[in-house]
């Protein structure tokens, strides 16, 4: 019998035959790096091209309130119960796969890789091959996906600099392919970035060919530095503002007096003052304080607003 109030979308999603795995009334808290946030009424872990082709068009005609999620890094889940589908990608979106060069003489590499991949694990997959570029990944706790979207970079390194083409699936269930050069990529934005129609299932990535111990040493020394120089064993988004033009975020909330500064159970970090980590009990709302004291200190001693990184979950809704 179903439940009272359930919506009749979700008990024709629940009679539908998928490979994907269906939640009802999830915690959201351990599906963000946050490690906050309430409870989606549907959370589905999408682990195939057919079903996301088959569950993106379906939504659209139902109208319903949807995200997609990665590892949720970036993201900020407010405390409230999510009233719609949240779209986990899992399965084959986890792939790597080097690709085969038509000419062998050819000092770079082709690679292959899902948008749920982990950051980490890609750089720790291309190092062992010798293949650089894009060690700076293994300090960034997200996605393929997410990185692509919101051109991730650190080091001086940036992923559309390495991006030869991503793959995409719009609302009606149709999969593409762009390549780079139409993505529009620039600091902390791509073409993908916001653009709930468009969900990145793939990426394939151009690397160049290495001595594997200088790859390996330029991979410590990115994990080396995030450690002794970002609160890593603290839940956090990582950086919360963007780096506004010839200055950095951290040194301006610095000298504002902010770093350490508590509300509830969040603290601007004593480590890094562009982090916001959870002591063990933030809720989305005092990081939201946290948030806001930042931007207008900030802005009273530097004239400057500083610009969030963070993304906020918010109602998609497509008709």
């Amino acid at each position: 019998m179903p439940d009272e109030g359930q919506p009749e979308w979700l008990e024709t999603l629940e009679k539908t035959p998928l490979t994907s795995r269906l939640r009802r009334k999830e915690s959201l808290k351990r599906f963000n790096t946050w490690r906050i946030g309430g409870t989606a009424d549907c959370l589905i872990d999408v682990v195939n091209i057919t079903d996301l082709s088959f569950l993106l068009p379906f939504i659209s005609k139902h109208r319903i309130p949807w995200f997609i999620l990665g590892k949720g890094s970036n993201l900020l889940i407010p405390d409230t119960s999510w009233p719609g589908i949240i779209l986990h990608l899992s399965g084959e979106f986890k792939s790597w796969e080097p690709l085969e060069q038509n000419n062998s003489t050819h000092k770079k590499n082709k690679v292959s890789a899902g948008a749920a991949l982990a950051d980490v694990t890609f750089a720790q997959r291309c190092v062992t091959h010798g293949w650089g570029g894009m060690e700076f990944l293994i300090g960034i706790p997200g996605t393929i996906g997410g990185a692509v979207a919101m051109n991730a970079g650190a080091h001086d390194g940036e992923t559309a600099e390495f991006l030869l083409e991503a793959e995409w699936v719009d609302m009606e269930g149709n999969l593409n392919t762009s390549a780079r050069d139409s993505l529009e990529f620039r600091y902390r934005f791509s073409e993908l970035n916001g653009n709930y129609g468009k969900i990145i299932t793939r990426a394939v990535f151009e690397l160049q060919e290495s001595d594997p111990e200088t790859v390996e040493n330029k991979l410590l020394e990115c994990q080396n530095f995030r450690m002794e120089k970002q609160p890593y064993n603290q839940p956090s988004c990582g950086s919360v503002f963007k780096n506004p033009p010839g200055n950095f975020a951290a040194r301006m909330i610095e000298d504002s007096g902010l770093k350490g500064k508590i509300r509830g159970g969040a603290q601007i970090s004593l480590i890094h003052a562009n982090f916001i980590v959870n002591l063990g009990n933030a809720s989305s709302t005092d990081i939201l304080a946290l948030i806001d004291t930042i931007r207008e200190t900030v802005f009273n001693k530097h004239s400057i607003y500083l610009e969030p990184e963070v993304q906020i979950l918010q109602s998609s809704v497509y008709g």
